[in-house]
């Protein structure tokens, strides 16, 4: 049985990997209007399905949070811990953008407004903020919908488990996952029209069966039970119907594949040695804050570069702004949110 107090360090390569896969998405495919070279890697699958590496750290999340909340005394004290590991690296990087937002001003979403920080520090759907304070908030950065359903995750799933027990927690979680599939499948088909409710519920709640998946791989990799493997397997397999809606073929095998590296890094050495590498482990180490800052900061410094240095190669130029937007995350990572954790942990 592997140690617990151990550090999984093949976890922090993962997140290197995910993190990777996100910005092959933002910085070849996704916002092709923006590119100087427009569709130009449209047909390249490692960029078009790079947003799955957002499945990855769903699967690792969910690892580590079983792992994180089994080591902790009771439900406020997790609540804590997660708000002083999330916290810092938003607020400091929400400032570090809307900041900048100026000198960026070739973002996809224009320069932001001081209300758009709002969503991103109380990690709240700019949705429910608008309905709360009857006006709008303007997105700060579209990358941070994965922050706010991993903390409904944490919330719910800390709440089950300290009033329950492990089991209890999984299984709510998954009826969470399980409903939000079938409602998006049912509209899908057209059984009924999506509301405005059922759209917040199905986007709460639809990505739930990773972090599943990823609890019951924990669990099997501690305690290797069968049982567990097979429900591992099981969960995965409807994890995947989250994609359902989009009729794509393709999709669910980079799935597979993305499964299988987390998988095989986790039980086969060969591949676990790959993101034990320094090169994986420091990508991973700064994933948060550059998973933060990077899409808008991405695009305009693209843009930017491509102005200003014509002659980069079109390859190299996300690579370049991806560089600088890297230097940036360490600095955050390394030395300013662990400052301010330090601050916060006397004040709480």
């Amino acid at each position: 049985m592997p140690d617990k107090r151990t550090r999984i360090e093949v976890l922090d390569g993962l997140r290197g990997l995910a993190i990777l896969l996100v910005f092959l998405f933002h910085g070849y495919y996704i916002w092709d209007a923006y590119y100087p070279f427009g569709k130009l890697y449209a047909d390249n699958l490692l960029f078009k399905y790079g947003s799955l590496g957002v499945q990855l750290f769903f699967l690792i999340s969910g690892f580590v949070i079983l792992m994180s909340v089994e080591k902790t005394p009771g439900f406020w004290t997790f609540i804590k811990n997660r708000w002083l590991r999330l916290f810092p690296g938003m607020l400091i990087c929400s400032l570090i953008i809307y900041l900048t937002g100026s000198f960026f001003y070739e973002r996809p979403f224009g320069i932001p407004e001081l209300k758009s920080l709002l969503p991103g520090i109380t990690f709240i759907n700019n949705s429910i903020l608008e309905r709360i304070f009857n006006t709008d908030f303007p997105v700060l950065e579209l990358s941070f919908w994965s922050l706010y359903v991993e903390v409904k995750f944490y919330v719910i799933f800390g709440a089950l488990y300290f009033i329950f027990n492990r089991n209890a927690a999984l299984t709510g979680i998954f009826i969470l996952y399980v409903s939000a599939a079938c409602m998006q499948i049912l509209i899908v088909h057209q059984v009924f029209a999506e509301s405005a409710a059922m759209k917040v519920y199905i986007g709460s709640f639809i990505h739930f069966g990773w972090f599943v998946a990823g609890a019951l791989t924990y669990i099997y990799y501690t305690y290797r039970e069968k049982i567990y493997l097979y429900l591992l397997i099981i969960s995965t397999v409807c994890s995947m119907l989250y994609a359902y809606k989009f009729h794509d073929p393709v999709l669910y095998i980079y799935l597979i594949i993305l499964i299988m590296v987390f998988l095989g890094s986790l039980f086969w050495a060969p591949l676990g040695i790959l993101f034990k590498s320094r090169f994986f482990r420091f990508v991973g180490f700064i994933s948060y804050p550059l998973y933060l800052l990077h899409e808008n900061m991405l695009i305009a410094s693209v843009i930017k570069l491509h102005r200003y240095i014509p002659s980069i190669p079109y390859a190299f130029i996300p690579i370049f702004s991806f560089v600088f937007i890297g230097a940036l995350a360490y600095t955050v990572a390394r030395f300013i949110e662990p400052a301010l954790q330090r601050v916060l942990k006397k004040i709480i």
